[in-house]
């Protein structure tokens, strides 16, 4: 007598075979999705106050993106406080990232003699 796959999986001990594989690969399917990450965001000028009152911080360096938003460097004069704010033409900024002890680096020189 030859027994089909349908009529195993009728068998409750033959179940438990043929889902743990669908439930293995959801659970991969969920640890594989990057996390959602929301930046804080607010009005520049607001975030600058912010940095300036609570952090004795000031913009030190800035650059443009490839996106058009403009990448600035906030630190206090000891450079133990630091923060990163991505600022859209509109005005809005986010903070990217802070830390402490941000450290400059003098550029290298392509004089041998330097």
């Amino acid at each position: 007598m030859r027994v089909s796959l349908r009529h195993l999986a009728t068998v409750p001990g033959f179940l438990g075979p043929l889902l743990a594989p669908a439930a293995v690969d959801g659970l991969r399917a969920q640890e594989a999705e990057p996390p959602t990450l929301t930046r804080p965001c607010h009005d520049y000028a607001e975030l600058a106050r912010q940095l300036e009152g609570r952090y004795a911080e000031a913009p030190v360096s800035m650059g443009l993106q490839a996106n058009g938003d403009l990448l600035q460097l906030f630190a206090n004069e000891a450079k133990d406080s630091w923060t990163i704010l991505s600022v859209s033409p509109g005005g809005r900024g986010c903070i990217v990232a802070a830390g402490r002890d941000w450290l400059d680096l003098k550029p290298r020189s392509d004089d041998p003699e330097a």
